[in-house]
C-alpha cells in the first residue's frame, strides 16, 4: 500500500484505471467496510487500481473553523485499517479554504477526473463534496455519466435499528458506552500511545499503573474506570492482558489534569517507553471524588475483581 500525499506523488497514479472512494473514514466503521470493499471486490474483477481518497487536515477543521476535531483514530491507525481491506493506494489531499471553495463539477474535472483519472467513484449514501456541500450522490452520478467514470453509491449498514454513522460511533464511546460502538465499528474502540512518567498516584495506592500519552486530538470515552485488553509494542492477540483502565482527572487528589493510566493485572514489568494499546471491553463506574485514598483503594480493588470476571468470559 501506498500513501501519497503530494502533487508529485499523484503524478504516480496517471494512466492507471484507478477506482476512488471518497470519505474521511474517521473509526473506519462497518459502514465505510462494506464501501470499501465492494471497490476491492470489483477493481479485481475490471482491473482497477483500488484508492481510497481522504482529506487533511478533517474539513470540518477548515469549513467550521475549528481549531481541532476530536477523532476516533489517528491517521496512522486508520490507514492501517484500510489497507488491511486491499486498498493499494491511499491519497491524502491537502483540505484548505481554496478546497473546501471549489464548486461540485470543478471538483469532479480538476482532481476526480484530471488529476486522479477515476475509472469508478464509490461514495456513501449521504456523502457531501463541493462548496458547501452541494454536491449530492444523484448529482455525482450525473457527472459520471458526463465525463465518463462509473459511480457506485452504498447502501446503509444498519445495527439494530441504527444506521452505522462516524457521528453516531463517535456520540456513543464518547458517553462510555464502547460496546454499542464496538457493534457499530466491527471491533472494539481502543487507545493508544507511548507510557510516560506520571505522578505514581497508583503506586502509591498499591496499584502499578501505566500513565498513557494520548494525542490531543483524538476523541476519549467519558471519565470513568473501564475493563479493557492491553496490547504491549504491537503483541498479537495472544499476547492481549486483562486490565483496568481509568480516564479522567482524579478528584480525590484535587487534581485538574486529564490522564489514561492503565493497570494491567498482574503484571509488573516495566512498561516506560513502550508503546500501550488499550481494548476497551466495558465501563465499570464513573470517576468519583472518594472521602479518603483508603476508600479509592477498596473501590480499586472491587473494580479490578469486576474486571477479571469480564474479561474472563
Amino acid at each position: 500500500m501506498r500513501i501519497l500525499k503530494t502533487t508529485e506523488e499523484f503524478q504516480k497514479l496517471r494512466g492507471e484505471r484507478n477506482a476512488l472512494v471518497l470519505g474521511n473514514f474517521d473509526g473506519v466503521h462497518r459502514g465505510h467496510r462494506q464501501l470499501i470493499s465492494q471497490c476491492v471486490t470489483d477493481s479485481k474483477q475490471q482491473g482497477w487500481q483500488p484508492c481510497v481518497l481522504t482529506f487533511d487536515p478533517h474539513p470540518a477543521a477548515v469549513v467550521a473553523g475549528s481549531k481541532q476535531v476530536k477523532l476516533i483514530n489517528t491517521a496512522e491507525q486508520r490507514f492501517e485499517m484500510i489497507g488491511a481491506l486491499g486498498i493499494e493506494n491511499i491519497i491524502v489531499l491537502p483540505f484548505d479554504k481554496e478546497l473546501a471553495a471549489t464548486g461540485p463539477e470543478e471538483f469532479v474535472t480538476a482532481y476526480l477526473v484530471g488529476l486522479f483519472g477515476a475509472a469508478a467513484v464509490y461514495i456513501g449514501f449521504n456523502y457531501s463534496f463541493g462548496r458547501y456541500g452541494a454536491g449530492t450522490p444523484e448529482l455525482l452520478t450525473e457527472y459520471g455519466a458526463k465525463y465518463g467514470f462509473l459511480v457506485r453509491v452504498s447502501q446503509p449498514v444498519v445495527v439494530g435499528d441504527e444506521i452505522v454513522s462516524s457521528t453516531l460511533v463517535r456520540t456513543k464511546y464518547r458517553s462510555g458506552a464502547v460496546a454499542g460502538a464496538a457493534g457499530l465499528l466491527g471491533y472494539w474502540p481502543f487507545l493508544a500511545g507511548e507510557v510516560v512518567g506520571g505522578d505514581k498516584r497508583g503506586r502509591q495506592l498499591g496499584f502499578s499503573t501505566a500513565n498513557l500519552a494520548v494525542p490531543e486530538h483524538l476523541l476519549l470515552p467519558a471519565f470513568g474506570v473501564y475493563a479493557a485488553y492491553a496490547e504491549i509494542d504491537g503483541k498479537t492477540a495472544a499476547g492481549l492482558l486483562p486490565a483496568v483502565v481509568n480516564i479522567g482527572v482524579k478528584p480525590t487528589f484535587d487534581s485538574v489534569k486529564m490522564s489514561v493510566e492503565v493497570h494491567i493485572l498482574d503484571f509488573s514489568e516495566d512498561l516506560y517507553g513502550k508503546n500501550l494499546k488499550v481494548h476497551f471491553r466495558e465501563k465499570l463506574r464513573n470517576e468519583k471524588r472518594f472521602a479518603s485514598a483508603v476508600e479509592l483503594q477498596k473501590a480499586i480493588i472491587a473494580d479490578i475483581e469486576r474486571a477479571r470476571i469480564i474479561l474472563s468470559t
